[in-house]
């Protein structure tokens, strides 16, 4: 189980603690309403409630944008209500234009600080009140919302939001203690109120019996999806070897095929570069080859069918050509300045009994090829040669450039998979998101790695399996909490009314 998990649990157990303390909050502001029917108690009724919605909407991680939009929305309404009932008078109104209009201003770039600023904002009118009546009471009350605003600014530093940030620890750690002060001040008011004590008690061990059950059971699942992910992505990852191998017999077949071509040998030893150009472009549209070249005895490059014009260069050093020169049929994967990152495949060409020239034909390794890798397995995709990405179906954070030009950083994986030719499955960190990756190395026709494959899925994607059983166990325990809750309240009410 990794840290990404781990972390998203005690983040989701937190946040369902949080959101049952803001409700029993929101409790006792009902109850304080019907003494006094005081806007303030009305406010802070709205307040908690909303502050608790979020909080929910927060440990389930649910939905898209809207979704998230609408949760930070009433998180800074639920705040700026609290803020105001602790007001008094005529200044209520502009301190709420106050407070509120930063709220929308920095909603998307800087959710974290001014979650912070409206926080510092409860605690510090909290304790003036509590200052001004004499009532420490309270003191419980602007504690917590102060550990909630140090742990909001915290995590609006860059990166904070991952969890191996420490930050992010320091951030969740102030959210226990200020809950834990929310607690007392709940209790401080219950303690003596033995009806909702007990009915309250009741309910608290019931979420948390089945927050523990639902956690330990997304654990159990979640590692066994996790395994099984690894599993499944080295089996899609070798859908590309599978690829490469037919397109390689693919090529080194048609460049054969292309070597006996009677037309195209014929206009080639009269010196027919019309006629040998016009029967390249036919076989390469025919064939629905990626690209073929025809070189003299010397490796000099006579005609490209592929670039017309793009002639006279030597690629004598190619490897696939040096094995065609010397009478062999030849195929691997190689770079060529003309071709790129490429299967390659060449035959002799013959006049005679002797060798004129080479045909090499293949296909390139772009992006057209993990295009085709994904549509089939689904999954993120990407072609190194060497550690370099030349080729992948990941985008940039707009969505729309491809990240190809990316180092591979992780020295273990270079070393198990450029190194010793091993299969990895890993988990990585790809534009700050992490993935669990599986990687395999590439050869060429000497056997040698040149680069390799992954194929990879975001952690989210696995770790959405984890919310969606966490929604749908609490979803189940809630409904029937409600039925039990009921029933408790009344035969209490009623044991209590006879002693």
């Amino acid at each position: 189980m990794s840290l990404y998990f781990i972390a998203n649990n005690l983040h989701f157990a937190l946040e369902l603690v949080g959101a049952l303390v803001f409700f029993v909050m929101a409790w006792l502001s009902v109850d304080a309403y019907a003494v006094s029917r005081h806007y303030s108690s009305a406010m802070r009724i709205l307040g908690f409630s909303l502050v608790g919605a979020w909080q929910i909407v927060h440990a389930f991680g649910v939905g898209g944008d809207l979704i998230n939009f609408a949760g930070f929305f009433i998180y800074f309404i639920g705040l700026v209500l609290l803020s105001a009932s602790f007001l008094t008078g005529p200044r209520l109104a502009a301190v709420s234009a106050i407070i509120l209009v930063p709220s929308f201003v920095g909603l998307a770039p800087f959710f974290q600080g001014v979650a912070a600023i409206l926080l510092g904002a409860v605690a510090f009118l909290a304790r003036r009140q509590a200052k001004h009546e004499f009532n420490r009471t309270l003191d419980p009350l602007w504690l917590g919302f102060l550990f909630l605003a140090i742990g909001a600014l915290s995590q609006a530093v860059p990166g904070a939001q991952n969890a191996d940030n420490f930050l992010w620890l320091a951030a969740h750690t102030l959210e226990v203690i200020g809950f834990i002060s929310f607690a007392f001040w709940v209790w401080q008011y219950l303690k003596l109120r033995v009806r909702e004590s007990l009915v309250l008690i009741f309910i608290s061990m019931t979420v948390f019996i089945a927050t523990i059950v639902t956690l330990a059971f997304s654990t159990i699942l979640i590692g066994k999806i996790e395994q099984e992910t690894r599993n499944n992505l080295l089996i899609n990852a070798k859908v590309f070897d599978f690829a490469v191998r037919g397109l390689t017999e693919e090529a080194s077949a048609k460049a054969k095929l292309a070597a006996a071509d009677m037309e195209l040998g014929s206009a080639f030893a009269r010196g027919d570069l019309s006629l040998t150009e016009s029967a390249l472009s036919e076989y390469l549209e025919k064939e629905r080859l990626g690209f073929i070249l025809l070189t003299d005895s010397s490796g000099t490059v006579i005609s490209r069918a592929h670039s017309p014009g793009e002639r006279g260069d030597s690629v004598a050093n190619e490897r696939a050509v040096e094995e065609a020169l010397v009478g062999n049929t030849f195929a691997t994967i190689e770079f060529s300045p003309a071709e790129k990152f490429s299967i390659r495949a060449s035959a002799p060409v013959y006049k005679n009994g002797k060798i004129i020239g080479a045909i090499v034909a293949g296909f390139p390794l772009d992006s057209t090829l993990v295009d085709r890798i994904k549509k089939i397995t689904g999954l993120d995709t990407t072609l190194y040669q060497g550690d370099v990405a030349i080729a992948t179906t990941a985008l940039g954070e707009d969505g729309r450039e491809r990240l190809t030009g990316e180092v591979l950083l992780e020295s273990s994986i270079k070393e198990s998979v450029l190194s010793r030719g091993e299969n990895v499955t890993a988990r990585v960190t790809i534009k700050g998101m992490p993935f669990l990756a599986s990687y395999i190395p590439i050869g060429n026709g000497d056997g040698k790695i040149v680069g390799m494959f992954s194929a990879a899925k975001p952690q989210a994607d696995i770790l959405e399996i984890a919310n969606a059983t966490n929604r749908l166990t609490l979803i189940t325990v809630t409904i029937l909490l409600l039925l039990l809750a009921f029933p408790l309240y009344f035969l209490t009410r009623r044991l209590l009314g006879e002693i």
